[in-house]
């Protein structure tokens, strides 16, 4: 993609001493918002002035490269286990989807941030798994770009998991894939249907007599 530098970061790259950092945004439904800076920056890159926090939980990412052509990429995302607040996060909402934008700034020489950072990757949750050991637990998230949407097949699907991509709080697919007995309506359910309400009757009336003739106009 494109980007433009302002011209305190052209500046900055121009002395050689050069301070990255990312800054991080997830969309969940609580967003969340991280730096693998040492310590908390504030930004208004997108808009509203925001604080990324800098946190350990922040494992680290995989790399990534630009293609020229037209083609999907992806990358992953690793965030700590030891904060309950991811796992819990993942397993009890619908993160697929979910928007991730990844920023590139620099410092300036007072461990400032200098205007603006760049956008690196913006993509969406593809995937996520959970991995535990005795030692650690991390959740990884597999992030894909805008173009990955091509590849999907549109439409939505008469099962659970498609019902919940779009509507996450509706059971009305739960059971969806159940096998459903094949009910038969028609003549011959109509008579048993009768046949056992005067069968009910009959022992009720003890005219059991009349059953017989019941009986003959069913096999008719």
């Amino acid at each position: 993609m494109a980007r433009t530098l302002t011209t305190a970061v052209k500046n900055e790259l121009l002395t050689g001493q050069i301070r990255p950092i990312h800054l991080i945004e997830i969309g969940f439904s609580t967003p969340v918002f991280l730096t693998d800076c040492g310590f908390d920056l504030t930004s208004s890159i997108s808009g509203t002035s925001r604080t990324y926090t800098s946190s350990a939980f922040l494992v680290g990412g995989s790399s990534f490269e630009e293609q020229v052509d037209i083609t999907k990429t992806s990358l992953s995302l690793s965030l700590s286990g030891a904060d309950q607040t991811f796992i819990s996060t993942v397993l009890n909402e619908n993160v697929v989807n979910d928007t991730v934008e990844i920023y590139r700034g620099l410092l300036d020489s007072n461990n400032s941030l200098i205007a603006d950072p760049i956008l690196l990757y913006s993509g969406n949750i593809d995937t996520f798994e959970i991995a535990e050991t005795e030692t650690q637990s991390n959740v990884k998230l597999v992030i894909v770009s805008h173009w990955a949407d091509f590849d999907k097949k549109s439409g939505r699907k008469t099962n659970n998991a498609s019902q919940q991509r779009f509507f996450s709080t509706d059971v009305g697919m739960d059971f969806s894939s159940e096998t459903v007995l094949d009910i038969k309506w028609g003549r011959e359910w109509q008579l048993l249907i009768m046949l056992l309400s005067c069968i009910a009757i009959l022992i009720n009336t003890k005219k059991i007599h009349i059953l017989n003739y019941i009986i003959i106009f069913y096999h008719q």
